[in-house]
């Protein structure tokens, strides 16, 4: 009798435990199964800039740089043209009124034809850069231009097919967008405009397919020197004097204002012509503080202005685009340790050619 009490007490405990998870949800079955979402790896950029670029990738150099190997290396394996920082213009070419030393700039072109890079002229004209004998010679107004006439086809003529580009004509407006009152050319004639329109026309003249460029600082952030820019290219175009593009040079900073740099090239590019970023670095010492650490924020923050202002010139209509070119490539030479402050670093590659954050947000700039 107690082993039927027994059995008939487990069959009910049974039931009891079968009626309960019968009426239990359970949380595992009550809900809709989640799909499983693959993780998909962050992409790492692999290519190099001028790898990753639809139109050329620049740096401004110096003889004396690139016979250096690590800079030599670094130059060759991510740019894809070359510009002189200052051995091709004229101070550094025309000797005398018949004499010309083209070694430096010889040197160059050679390096750039070898290494498959093309190669922008900087600069035909610059008020910084008349030779001194030129100055104190005190020529009328038409020695002076016959003078330069003969230089400007001197040296086209010379690299006619080997550089591709050339800044005829550089700085001649100040800040407010008035002409330079310290240019020898403003000393000279009545009409500096026509003047720098007719040196355009020589430089045609003497290689028919070079590109031409007008460059200039602040065109970009500053509106007096670009819309008096805008008007020197309307009337070189109603002359029928030739010019094929703007350069702005760019030297800019980390706190600069995005929104005015992405309005100003979109102003620049309503000429029509070509568009240039060609002298760009940024700096990022803002106080010229001598306590100034370079940290990973302030990284980032160069970073993200590299990547803004590629982004805003790809943004550009595709035939206007012509190139970006950096102000060297390492902050072992930037210029900006001597105008600006030592403790300053406003380039793609350290002291030692590592790439910096800044390289990488160039190259994510990049479509």
């Amino acid at each position: 009798m107690l082993n039927l009490i027994c059995k008939t007490a487990l069959i009910k405990s049974v039931l009891l435990l079968l009626i309960f998870i019968g009426t239990t949800p359970l949380t595992g079955c009550s809900k809709k199964e989640e799909p499983v979402i693959p993780v998909t790896p962050p992409v790492v950029e692999t290519k190099t800039l001028k790898e990753k670029a639809k139109f050329p990738i620049g740096a401004a150099v110096t003889v004396a740089h690139l016979k250096e190997t690590d800079f030599a290396n670094a130059f060759k394996s991510n740019y894809s043209q070359l510009s002189a920082e200052y051995e091709m213009k004229m101070k550094g070419i025309w000797t005398s009124l018949t004499g010309y030393s083209f070694d430096n700039t010889d040197y160059l072109v050679n390096f750039a034809i070898q290494n498959n890079m093309k190669v922008h002229g900087h600069a035909l004209l610059w008020y910084s850069s008349f030779p001194d004998w030129f100055k104190t010679a005190a020529y009328d107004s038409l020695n002076f231009e016959n003078n330069v006439k003969t230089y400007i086809q001197t040296v086209v003529s010379r690299y006619k097919g080997k550089i591709v580009s050339w800044d005829v004509a550089n700085e001649i407006f100040a800040d407010d967008g008035t002409l330079r009152v310290e240019s020898t050319v403003y000393k000279t004639f009545k009409d500096p405009i026509a003047f720098y329109g007719r040196c355009f026309q020589y430089a045609r003249n003497a290689d028919p397919d070079v590109k031409l460029f007008y460059n200039d600082y602040d065109q970009v952030l500053n509106s007096a020197k670009r819309n008096s820019m805008k008007k020197m290219v309307e009337r070189f175009k109603k002359s029928s004097y030739p010019i094929d593009g703007i350069g702005d040079q760019f030297h800019t900073t980390i706190w600069t204002s995005k929104t005015t740099v992405s309005s100003g090239l979109t102003d620049i590019a309503t000429t029509g012509l070509l568009v240039h970023i060609s002298e760009l670095d940024i700096r990022v010492n803002q106080n010229k503080s001598d306590s100034y650490v370079f940290t990973d924020a302030e990284m980032i923050k160069q970073s993200d202005m590299y990547k803004s202002i590629v982004e805003s010139f790809e943004s550009l209509p595709q035939a206007q685009k012509f190139a970006i070119t950096t102000w060297g490539i390492t902050d072992k030479y930037t210029w900006l340790t001597g105008w600006w402050h030592p403790k300053e670093y406003p380039l793609l590659f350290t002291s030692n050619y590592t790439k910096k954050k800044a390289y990488d947000g160039f190259l994510s700039g990049l479509k």
